[in-house]
């Protein structure tokens, strides 16, 4: 791998058709990096992740991926998609779950090694669930379930991890657990994070890149009331929180 930075985006423009999405977004993001992607729907952030994973071609502009092109870069990424396409009463185990990270990356179909199984397991106990490993994934809770889907995208060994809002379906207290879990793995991984929450997420990132055609990064600190209006169009409060847990 290049030692070079995890993502670099230079005067990217993206539109479909007519309708300008992205306009010369440029975006530099560092090694174990703590980030967070905002917007309002329809500003450019699903596209801006389906063109990092190379699901899209930028129009004009670069884009690198630890100084590769999206295309070859991706199996550096490990990705959290917004809604898992995992029917939750497919008879399938949370250990099965996580061996699917292996697909397309490291395995193709076929008998998953000894040492898949093994490097499967370490990732639910590094989640916090490897005694569960042969649970039916219908029987994990929610909050399970997307630590189970985070060890999937762990197991590839990916140096970048990719997370689509990943707490919209949780409660508060198992969203704390997720970022707690998120804080740890960013000792060693570069994160990001696609939230609406912007007060919420703040408790944990180091930056906030705001994403409306535009795209324009700021620190925590720097995040009020009048930063948020210019995002949404509307007045939603940033709330501190940066002060109640640190951002390790």
């Amino acid at each position: 791998m290049n030692n070079t930075d995890p993502i670099q985006i230079k005067d990217l423009n993206f539109s479909y058709g007519p309708v300008s999405v992205l306009e010369n977004a440029n975006l530099t993001i560092g090694d174990r990096e703590f980030i967070s992607v905002v917007g309002p729907n329809g500003g450019g952030k699903t596209t801006l992740l389906k063109i990092l994973l190379g699901l899209l071609d930028a129009q004009s502009g670069s884009v690198s991926i630890f100084g590769q092109t999206p295309v070859r870069g991706r199996k550096w990424i490990g990705y959290l998609p917004q809604y898992a396409n995992l029917d939750s009463k497919f008879p399938v185990t949370a250990l099965d779950v996580v061996l699917m990270g292996l697909l397309g990356k490291t395995r193709t179909l076929g008998f998953y090694r000894k040492s898949d199984r093994e490097t499967a397991l370490s990732m639910l106990a590094r989640v916090g669930l490897d005694k569960l490993h042969n649970r039916p994934l219908s029987a994990l809770s929610g909050g399970q379930k997307q630590r189970v889907l985070i060890a999937r995208a762990l197991v590839s060994d990916p140096k970048l991890l990719l997370l689509d809002e990943p707490s919209s379906s949780l409660d508060d207290y198992v969203e704390q657990e997720l970022f707690d879990l998120l804080q740890e793995l960013n000792k060693e991984l570069t994160i990001i994070v696609v939230s609406h929450d912007v007060a919420y997420v703040s408790k944990y990132v180091e930056k906030v890149v705001c994403v409306n055609r535009a795209v324009h990064t700021h620190p925590v600190a720097e995040i009020d009331d009048n930063i948020i209006h210019d995002m949404y169009g509307e007045h939603v409060h940033a709330v501190r929180h940066d002060q109640e847990h640190g951002h390790g």
